[in-house]
Order: C-alpha cells, then sequence, then structure tokens
C-alpha cells in the first residue's frame, strides 16, 4: 500500500462555498459530471447540491432513507424517505487535470445516513406487502417513525392492524409512546 496517494482530498471552490448558509460544516464533496460545476456537498446537517446560481438541493440527513455507491458509474443514488424520485449525483474524479478522492465524501454520507437511522423492523403485511417502520433522529435530535415505502392511507383491516403492530414495536424498542 502507497504511503502517499495521488489523489487529493476535493475542495468546494470558493464562488460555489459562498453559497452555502454561513458557519455550514462541510464533510466532504464532490464534484458531478460532467464537468464539474456543480458539487454534492455532505455537511453536518445534510446532503446539498450546489452549482453557479445557489444551492440546487438541501436536504436534512434524516431524510435519507439510503445511499448507494455504483463504481461502474461512477455515481451515488440517494433514495428519500418521502418516495420522492432518486436523486443520482453522477461524479467526477478529476477537474482541472486533477485526480481527486472522493473518500471522504462516500464516507461522510455514508455516517450520516447511518446516524439518522435510530432503529428498525421489517414485515410482510397481510396484503403480501413489504414494508419497513424506522425510527429516525431529525436534526434537532427529536425521533419519529416513518413506514419504507410509504403506504396509501387507505389500508384494509388487516394490513392497517399489522403495521401498526409493527409501529408499536419500531416504537416501544427506542421508547417513544405507543399509543
Amino acid at each position: 500500500m502507497p504511503l502517499f496517494s495521488r489523489r487529493r482530498p476535493a475542495r468546494l471552490p470558493s464562488g460555489l462555498a459562498a453559497h452555502l448558509r454561513p458557519g455550514t460544516a462541510v464533510l466532504g464533496v464532490v464534484p458531478l459530471a460532467p464537468d464539474g460545476g456543480r458539487w454534492a456537498v455532505a455537511s453536518v446537517s445534510g446532503l446539498e447540491v450546489v452549482g453557479d446560481d445557489g444551492v440546487e438541493l438541501a436536504r436534512p440527513w434524516h431524510e435519507v432513507a439510503r445511499a448507494v455507491w455504483d463504481a461502474d458509474s461512477l455515481s451515488f443514488t440517494v433514495t428519500w424517505i418521502d418516495a420522492d424520485p432518486e436523486l443520482v449525483l453522477e461524479v467526477t474524479t478529476s477537474v482541472a487535470g486533477a485526480q481527486l478522492d472522493i473518500a471522504p465524501f462516500a464516507r461522510s454520507l455514508r455516517e450520516r445516513v447511518e446516524s439518522a437511522l435510530v432503529h428498525s423492523a421489517s414485515d410482510t403485511l397481510p396484503s403480501g406487502r413489504r414494508v419497513t417502520v424506522s425510527a429516525r433522529r431529525d436534526g434537532d435530535g427529536g425521533l419519529y417513525t416513518v413506514c419504507t415505502p410509504p403506504l396509501p392511507t387507505e389500508l384494509d383491516g388487516a394490513d392497517r392492524a399489522a403495521l401498526v403492530a409493527l409501529e408499536r414495536r419500531v416504537r416501544d424498542g427506542v421508547g417513544l409512546p405507543t399509543s
């Protein structure tokens, strides 16, 4: 293993950093393809995409259901808990001829998504739908539960009872009220 890597940590260009909220603690950044003009930012508070015109996306970590890296396409696919369309972040590993290390961004992304998830349980409803109820920590430290995938508000009695029981089990597991 070489002691020194030829890749250097990515640094958000100052013109783009100026678009972030003052005091934003940046944990990792990656330039987005094709030209590195837009960047993904993993901050303490959430995931942001910033470009020349400002912040294009800002979502807190507790809204991220999962993030998956695909080395073949050099992309992160972010799935949201509210069933919004997935966000695909196609990364470029070279800007202005410099090879960039995306590991700090990837590590921060993984750590922040995992830190928002406190507890989860999965089950199959009587209708055959597979669901997961998770307890998540919001940006202020409060706990709440969410069902993934989001289900329609109208469920039949058996599915509703099974979902309520699963949510009660998750809430009980983290000390939230169950009634």
